[in-house]
C-alpha cells in the first residue's frame, strides 16, 4: 500500500485541530489541498477517517485507530530528522517577534552567546508588544505575555512575570509609603495600559483586595516610559519585577506593600506554529532561553 507522508501529516493536523481551515493555516497550504490530501489518503486506505458535517470534523473509529499509528510514525520521523540535523547543524534564518522592553533586558543580552552556540544561524527580529499572526506573516515564533487564543499555535513557558508595586525614594520623600493597598487611593498611581484594577492578596491570609478607583494623572501603554516616570518621582506603579530588578538592587526604586502579593502574576511564553514537527532552530531558541530565564524571578 502506498501513501504520501504529507497526507499523513495533513490528517494528523485535521484530527488535532478538528478543522480543515485551521489545518490549512497551520500547514500554510490551501484548504483545497488539505481536502485533496485527505481524500487521497482515505482512498489509498480504503476507509473513512473523518466524519464531516457543515460545522464539525470528527474522527471515525477507524480514524482513531489510524491516528495512533500515525503519531507513532511521525515520532520516528521526527527522531530521524533530529539525527540528520545533528550532522548538518542548525542553520538558516530564524524569524522572531519580540516585545521590545522585555527583550532589551532579558533576550538581547544573551543573543551574542546564542549565536556563538549556533554560528550558522541568522536572526530576523521584529519588535512589537502586540500579538501577530506568525503563520500568515511567516515568522517562526513570538514571545508573548498571554497564552495565545489561536488553536494553531503551540506554547512553551519562558519566565515568570511577578508584579510588584514600587516608587522612587524621591517620591517617597514627599509622600508617606502606603502600608496597605487601600492607601494607594491617596497616591498618584500611574497605570499601564488598561490595567486599572490592581488586585492583592495579603500573605498567609485568604481573600482578594481589589483597588479599582486609583487616582492618577497618567495612563501609558509603554513600560519603559512608565519606568522613567517612576524614577523621576512622578508617582507609584505596579510593574513587572523583572523590568525593575536592576533599579531595585541599585536602590533607585523601592518595593512597596511587601506584606501583600499582586495576584495578577502572569508568565512570558514562546508561541510557535502547531501541527508540524518543530524545526531544530525553533527548538534551539526555546531550549536556550528557557535555560537562561525559567528560574529567573525577582
Amino acid at each position: 500500500m502506498k501513501y504520501d507522508l504529507k497526507d499523513i501529516i495533513t490528517f494528523t493536523n485535521v484530527a488535532k485541530l478538528k478543522s480543515f481551515t485551521r489545518a490549512s493555516e497551520a500547514l500554510n497550504i490551501s484548504k483545497t489541498v488539505v481536502t485533496t490530501r485527505i481524500n487521497d489518503l482515505e482512498k489509498a486506505l480504503g476507509m473513512t477517517l473523518l466524519a464531516r458535517t457543515t460545522r464539525d470534523v470528527n474522527l471515525t473509529t477507524d480514524g482513531h485507530n489510524f491516528l495512533n499509528h500515525c503519531n507513532a510514525l511521525l515520532q520516528k520521523v521526527e527522531s530521524l530528522d533530529d539525527f540528520l540535523d545533528s550532522y548538518k547543524g542548525i542553520n538558516g534564518t530564524l524569524r522572531i517577534i519580540l516585545p521590545p522592553y522585555f527583550s532589551r533586558y532579558h533576550i538581547a543580552p544573551y543573543l551574542e552567546e546564542f549565536l556563538r552556540e549556533y554560528p550558522s544561524l541568522k536572526l530576523d527580529i521584529k519588535l512589537t508588544e502586540n500579538p501577530v499572526n506568525i503563520i500568515e506573516e511567516s515568522f517562526d515564533l513570538q514571545i508573548r505575555i498571554q497564552i495565545p487564543t489561536e488553536e494553531n499555535l503551540e506554547v512553551a513557558k519562558l519566565m515568570m512575570n511577578r508584579k510588584i508595586v514600587c516608587a522612587s525614594p524621591k517620591y517617597l520623600e514627599k509622600h508617606p509609603a502606603p502600608k496597605t493597598p487601600q492607601e494607594l487611593l491617596n497616591h498618584n498611581c500611574i497605570v499601564f495600559g488598561e490595567n486599572a484594577v490592581w488586585k492583592f492578596k495579603q500573605k498567609n491570609k485568604k481573600g482578594v483586595i481589589e483597588i479599582s478607583d486609583l487616582k492618577g494623572n497618567i495612563k501609558c501603554d509603554n513600560g519603559e516610559v512608565i519606568k522613567e516616570l517612576i524614577l523621576a518621582g512622578v508617582g507609584i506603579t505596579m510593574k513587572s519585577a523583572c523590568d525593575v530588578e536592576n533599579e531595585i538592587k541599585e536602590k533607585k526604586l523601592v518595593v512597596l506593600l511587601k506584606d501583600y502579593e499582586a495576584i495578577n502574576e502572569t508568565e512570558f511564553y514562546i508561541v510557535y506554529p502547531a501541527g508540524r514537527n518543530t524545526s531544530p532552530k525553533i527548538k534551539a531558541f526555546i531550549e536556550f532561553f528557557q535555560k537562561k530565564l525559567s528560574a529567573k524571578k525577582v
